[in-house]
Parts: structure tokens; sequence; C-alpha cells
């Protein structure tokens, strides 16, 4: 997210190249790189989708009763920068697929939010013949809040999660450059204006785990408790991780929150 801002601003110095491209320009940073999963019990699969692209996934099935996580990352970087993490959750018990976007470790595919949104539900619907029958948690992390949040309300009651945790969460893409850079607004509608999380997240009344850095310069904090405000769902948790910036949440003070919201699921 911090790349979006500095490109944001380029675009809104005039900046031609980007405007013919703008979403993929302004959005997606990701390190094509495909590497191993580090830890034994991840299986890389290459899952193919219906519109031909090929996603590379880590998958790992959980213990009897625990949740399955599908992971969606940030808009940077790859999976195996977010191995540790990964490996966490696997020390629990939970099962994880964690979906590579198109461009990131060695997916293929359009890099559009229209893309990543077909593609996020059509592994969802997949999920079965992935990890096998257990409930799932919808995890998003920056990029993917939208990602998670516009997935789980398009889904049917009887298909919805079993709960989403929402890590430095944005109410809209736009909403960030206008935030960071006013002056340019008049330029971003080149953008469109994906994710828009302020109002699909009024469709998601399923429990909901909100964790934001008190200090992130990049998601605004109060983005993150303006969405728990506009959350419907009656079992919903806010915890603003002090000092946090955005990169560093998974403090104790965060993880402790998650792993006791993921343990009652």
């Amino acid at each position: 997210m911090r790349r979006l801002a500095l490109a944001l601003l380029l675009l809104g110095l005039g900046s031609a190249a980007l405007a013919l491209n703008a979403e993929r320009a302004l959005v997606f940073f990701f390190d094509p790189t495909r590497v191993v999963p580090p830890d034994p019990r991840l299986q890389e699969v290459i899952w193919r989708a219906d519109g031909g692209e090929e996603l590379v996934l880590w998958v790992a099935r959980g213990a009897p009763g625990r949740p399955v996580i599908l992971y969606f990352h940030g808009n940077a970087g790859n999976l195996a920068a977010r191995a540790g993490r990964f490996s966490a959750f696997l020390d629990r018990g939970y099962g994880l697929v964690a979906m590579a976007y198109p461009g990131s470790s060695g997916s293929t595919g359009r890099q559009t939010s229209e893309v990543i949104a077909r593609l996020a539900a059509g592994l969802y619907a997949a999920l079965p013949d992935l990890t096998g029958p257990a409930p799932v948690v919808l995890y998003g992390e920056s990029l993917g809040t939208g990602v998670a949040i516009e997935l789980a309300a398009g889904l049917p009651a009887d298909k919805a999660p079993a709960g989403v945790v929402l890590e430095a969460p944005y109410t809209s893409i736009l909403d960030i450059g206008r935030r960071s850079y006013p002056l340019v607004a008049r330029w971003l509608h080149w953008l469109g204006n994906p994710w828009v999380s302020r109002d699909a997240i009024a469709r998601v009344p399923v429990p909901t785990l909100i964790l934001h850095g008190t200090r992130d310069t990049v998601v605004p904090p109060d983005m993150g408790q303006a969405l728990f405000e506009l959350s419907p769902a009656r079992d919903k948790q806010l915890v603003l991780v002090d000092g946090a910036g955005h990169a560093d949440v998974w403090q104790p003070q965060a993880t402790q929150a998650l792993f006791a919201f993921l343990d009652r699921l």
C-alpha cells in the first residue's frame, strides 16, 4: 500500500503511462518469484480456474474440528513473505489455503480487481476438494481485506464463512489515495473504484475481527474503526495494536486476540 500512495502522486502529476492501465500500475506490486513452501506441512498446489488462470496455492489440512483459513495477502511481495505466519497457523492446528494473486508467486492471469474477485469466489467454492469439509475463515491482509469483504458480501447465508479477519483494512482504495494526496483527487477516476469495503461490509454479518496498528500511516486506523462501526455483525471485535504500523501488526496483542477468535469458531 505504501507504493500506492507514491503512484497516485505520479498520476496526479499527469503520467499518461499510468493512466493507460491505472489499476495495475497503481495497486499491484507483486513479486512473481515462485518459492517452494519452506514448511513441509504445506503443499504447493496449482489450481486451474475456469477462466484459464493457473494459481499457485499453499495448502494444508487442519486438525479435526479446526477451521481452514483462506488467506488473501497484501499488494506487494509473494507467499514466501508470509511464511512465518502461515507456520503459526499450522502450529495451532488450523488448515490453510493461501492464494497467490495473478503475478505473484508464479500465478498467471490478469491483474485486475474483477479477475481477483472471480478467482477468490471460484477458489472458495473449491475449498472442500482441497481441504475437506471444515469451517472457513476468510483472512484479508491490507489489500486482501477488500478481497475478503467482497467475497463474504456476495455469498448466500448458507454458504457464508464462519468468520472474517481483517488486518489493516481500508474503506476503499480511492479513499487511501484521496487521504494521502487530496490535491490530485480529481485524477483518481482513472483508477475506477475497486474494493469499496465501506459499502460491502454492510452485507457481512458473520463474526468479524479487525486488527489495526495505531501508527499505521499507510492505511490509517480510523479506516479500521469506520469498518468496525459499519459492520452489522453481532459478534465483532476491533483490536488497535499499540505502536504498530502497517507491516508489523502481528504483535502479541494482535495474535492473542486472533487465536482466541479462531479457537471459538
